[in-house]
């Protein structure tokens, strides 16, 4: 299962509750949508709860993974992540817990959330967004969607406070789509469009425990998502342009926060023209070191090359 934040633990599943809710008449796909940047909506949630809004960022699909991120918004004093499902009677076909939904086609009545009811314009540009989601199990997209918002409760767990209710194990507020305006095709071979950002990369045994990771990606760590950005200005002003040629040296490089004074000797284990993967042996340890090109990094790159950037470390104990 791919690691989701501490306070996703309490299920309040706002979008498996929707059935519990009178419809209501009104079909909202005449109303003119609340044009919103998405670090607007993540400071303050509650004052969108409801509306119908226009949102433009980075929509990630995959294993337990429906969402809409931005990785540039400022720090926020909660955890607010956006859970995406789509209106009317169309499923995502999204596997996360609990119970999810149901992995049809399409559900037997119209989506209702908090007595609203969501219908969804399924026109050509939906079907090309969907087709891409289906063709692309794993993926990251670029795109500018109209939707109702809810934005769920402000929780506290753990000592965390967090806007949660919806998707996988109540990680997240509930945006739920009525029409994709626009999305960007995916025509790169010189990018990595996958949302996993190195997850499902083996660690290296046979047997192991994993002791702790670095995941740097759009989903869920945003600090590590800006100093992805900041590489990428450092690689784009020169001051990094090794970055752009050389995966083996960002990937030592990285390790140095973690390892200090060690001199890692790497073993490349996987090679493609967006991806690397490394593995270095030490101490009774495996390290993976996942090395990719982001295709959402291209959005902050100056010209058209994306640096290559590590997404991922991981340690395993090998017994």
């Amino acid at each position: 299962m791919r690691r989701k934040p501490a306070f996703v633990f309490a299920v309040l599943m706002l979008a498996s509750a929707c059935s519990a809710y009178p419809k209501q008449s009104s079909s909202g796909l005449g109303q003119e949508p609340r044009t919103i940047a998405y670090c607007e909506l993540a400071g303050d949630p509650a004052a969108y709860n409801h509306e119908l809004i226009r949102l433009t960022g980075f929509v990630t699909h995959g294993f337990e993974d429906f969402q809409l991120i931005d990785p540039n918004c400022p720090p926020l004093p909660y955890q607010f992540s956006v859970w995406l499902m789509y209106g009317g009677k169309a499923e995502s076909n999204t596997a996360y817990c609990c119970p999810g939904e149901t992995g049809q086609e399409s559900r037997p009545e119209s989506l209702v959330v908090e007595g609203i009811q969501v219908p969804l314009l399924s026109d050509s540009v939906f079907q090309r967004f969907t087709d891409l989601l289906k063709k692309e199990p794993d993926t990251t997209v670029h795109a500018t969607v109209v939707g109702r918002f809810f934005s769920g409760k402000k929780q506290e767990l753990g000592g965390k406070t967090s806007w949660s209710g919806a998707g996988h194990l109540g990680c997240c507020s509930l945006f739920v789509v009525q029409r994709v305006e626009t999305f960007e095709p995916h025509t790169r071979a010189d990018v990595d469009y996958t949302a996993e950002a190195g997850w499902y990369e083996k660690e290296g045994c046979k047997y192991n425990s994993l002791r702790w990771q670095k995941h740097v990606s759009v989903n869920y760590e945003e600090e590590a998502a800006k100093q992805a950005i900041t590489e990428q200005k450092l690689a784009d002003n020169g001051e990094r342009s090794w970055a752009f040629i050389d995966p083996q040296r960002v990937a030592i490089e990285s390790l140095k926060p973690f390892y200090g004074d060690e001199i890692p000797t790497l073993r490349k284990v996987k090679t493609t023209p967006v991806r690397q993967v490394f593995r270095w042996n030490t101490s009774g340890k495996s390290v993976t070191i996942v090395v990719t090109r982001p295709y959402w990094l291209s959005f902050y790159a100056k010209t058209n090359t994306v640096a290559w950037i590590t997404t991922m470390i991981k340690q395993a104990d090998c017994h």
